[in-house]
């Protein structure tokens, strides 16, 4: 005779009502009829009960937002319940997203004093880390909170516990979940660099200078982290004649080694670096420094295995000055960076392209329109494509342009991403998740404050609306950074003005 299988497990009464009926059926059950039936024979012996689990699964890498865990098998002992031995197979079905879009914007911290500067990054099961300052009445901290998938905001947390001001604070945040956090703050006796590493595990370590200068301050830190959990953090640093570039290395399980100048053009100043590192460990790092009497745009390339390769300039006008870069990198090394150039009659944005195994294109205008160009931003997906922002002032008011870089053909023609007229666009930001697909954050007036606007780009269907993500018309709202999942959910945050005092605050977007 036919053997039937049986539903067991841990789901509470009325939860997930549809999904417990639906577990029932969603494997083939291994229950088999009778054995040694011959063709008009007896009936056989009965066969093993097959048995059915199903249980809760927390918000992970299994389901993103939480579910259920169902697992089927024999009773193999006879004893009536699935037992990890006889476990055959495994089935997960996890709850959906929600809706698609934005969500409501919620403040992160609590503090009684103005809080800034918000940075964010985004693990690869949608668990993302702000970061920001704040001040205690005295001086600035720096402060942090983790958003879990499916679960929210948790309690923010001030990371380090130095006495002096603190500000200038960045994250890097790789796709296993741990995250580097840098930031400018004085050892008593100079503006140092100090840093603190998150993991999943075990919270926020204790904070620590990755430089010994005493010479000259230091300031203008960034970081870079890749899924191993190495990371590249770069800075200004003065020597007492001039700023030169340093920057040094985290490797997991040894700590920050010694920071190293990774450039050497000695008679004149560099200034605000940037780095991004490859799935490999491999980084690129991009500055501007004096040339002959204006600026330029150099670059070098570390190598997990050999280490810097020496700085060069990656692009070569000498009357024009070029300030501003920043720079991306996908898995495979290949990076983009843009930055700004005043020819004397307007500012523009320009690119150049690191392809492994060749170095660096020839730099050029990815837009030429009248006016002047800021704020350039740039994102990478995993082929190698790359997405890129910046605010231009034709006359008027600032307006918001993006351009997408395709591998293999180029750069498009710039995208105007709003036609908001009532106030200008500052500050604008983007991320790119793993299928190319990009998220562009700004702020823009309304005639009375700034608020926070987003558009989406979707391979095959191109850019959206634009849209306003945060309705709290108290104060303005200022300095967006954003950040995407591989599978495209992000998140924003910002500054807002209650009236009292600034805020940070976050928006969560779900593909």
């Amino acid at each position: 005779m036919a053997g039937y299988g049986l539903v067991r497990g841990g789901v509470e009464k009325g939860r997930h009502p549809w999904k417990r009926v639906l577990a029932a059926g969603v494997l083939a059950l291994h229950g088999c009829g009778g054995q040694g039936g011959g063709k008009d024979g007896a009936d056989g012996a009965d066969g093993l009960s097959s048995l059915v689990s199903v249980t809760d699964e927390s918000p992970g890498i299994n389901c993103r937002y939480g579910g259920l865990k169902v697992e089927s098998g024999r009773d193999g002992d006879g004893n009536g319940s699935l037992d990890g031995g006889e476990v055959a197979q495994t089935r997960f079905l996890c709850d959906g997203a929600g809706p698609r879009g934005w969500g409501v914007a919620e403040v992160l911290e609590t503090g009684n004093d103005t809080a800034g500067d918000p940075q964010v990054g985004v693990d690869d099961s949608g668990n993302a880390i702000a970061v920001w300052e704040q001040s205690d009445g005295t001086r600035d901290n720096i402060w942090a909170n983790r958003y879990v998938a499916g679960s929210g905001w948790g309690e923010p947390e001030r990371i380090e516990a130095n006495d002096n001001a603190a500000s200038e604070v960045q994250v890097a945040v790789n796709g296993g979940g741990h995250a580097v956090a840098v930031w400018k703050q004085s050892d008593g006796t100079q503006p140092s660099i100090w840093a603190n590493h998150y993991d999943p595990d075990s919270g926020w370590g204790a904070a620590e200078k990755v430089e010994s200068r005493d010479a000259g301050w230091a300031a203008n830190p960034q970081v870079a982290l890749e899924d191993s959990g190495a990371a590249m953090a770069v800075w200004a640093q003065d020597d007492g004649n001039r700023e030169n570039i340093r920057a040094n290395r985290y490797e997991p399980g040894i700590g920050w080694g010694s920071d190293h100048l990774i450039e050497t053009h000695d008679g004149t100043p560099a200034e605000k670096p940037q780095v991004a590192m490859d799935g490999s460990g491999n980084a690129v790092a991009v500055w501007s420094q004096m040339q002959g009497g204006t600026y330029s745009i150099r670059a070098n390339r570390y190598d997990a295995g050999s280490g810097w390769e020496g700085a060069a300039a990656i692009e070569a006008i000498a009357s024009d000055d070029a300030t501003g870069p920043q720079v991306a990198m996908d898995e495979r090394g290949h990076a983009t960076a843009v930055w700004k150039v005043d020819d004397g009659t307007g500012i523009y944005t320009w690119a150049n392209r690191y392809e492994p195994g060749s170095g660096w294109g020839t730099a050029g205008a990815i837009e030429t329109a009248t006016g002047n160009s800021s704020g350039q931003q740039v994102a990478m997906d995993a082929s190698g494509n790359a997405v890129a922002v910046w605010a231009k002032f034709p006359g008027g008011k600032k307006h918001a342009y993006a351009s997408r870089y395709m591998a293999g053909s180029g750069w498009g023609a710039p995208y105007l991403l709003e036609t908001h007229n009532a106030g200008g666009v500052e500050n604008p930001r983007v991320a790119v998740d793993g299928a190319g697909n990009a998220l562009v954050v700004w702020q823009q007036g309304d005639g009375v404050r700034d608020n926070i606007w987003a558009n989406r780009f979707l391979v095959g269907a191109g850019w959206g609306s634009a849209q306003v993500i945060e309705t709290d018309d108290s104060g303005e709202a200022e300095a967006p950074q954003v950040a995407l999942d591989p599978e495209g959910n992000g998140i924003a945050v910002w500054q807002h003005n209650d009236g009292t005092r600034f805020n940070i605050v976050g928006n969560r977007f779900t593909e």
